[in-house]
């Protein structure tokens, strides 16, 4: 792609960002009260029945914390791309206002 055909809106990629948070957040309290209602239910399993829910359970709630963390990480690369393209932009804009300036001064 060149670029010539990039175009970004940061406000956008904010509301992504926004949205991805939600789910995060989503996420995080759904698996949170299914690991809770795992964990009252684990008392009444006995023998090997328990013992497999118990090393399923732990693994689905380091599942959990990974799949939350890999998306708070794309919210924040999400954040931060917008402000990396606001701060080009304003900085593109200050070098052509200062380039018209240059030649307001020039008489051109």
């Amino acid at each position: 792609m060149s670029v010539e055909g990039l175009r970004v809106d940061p406000t956008e990629v904010l509301i992504a960002a926004d949205h991805v948070d939600v789910a995060a957040d989503n996420l995080r309290a759904d698996h949170g009260s299914a690991h809770s209602r795992i964990g009252a239910a684990q008392p009444g399993w006995i023998g090997s029945s328990a013992a497999a829910l118990t090393a399923s359970a732990a693994k689905w709630e380091e599942d959990s914390t990974r799949h939350y963390s890999e998306l708070v990480g794309h919210v924040e690369a999400l954040r931060s791309a917008a402000s990396m393209y606001t701060g080009t932009d304003s900085q593109e804009k200050a070098a052509i206002d200062t380039a018209a300036s240059g030649l307001d001064s020039m008489g051109l």
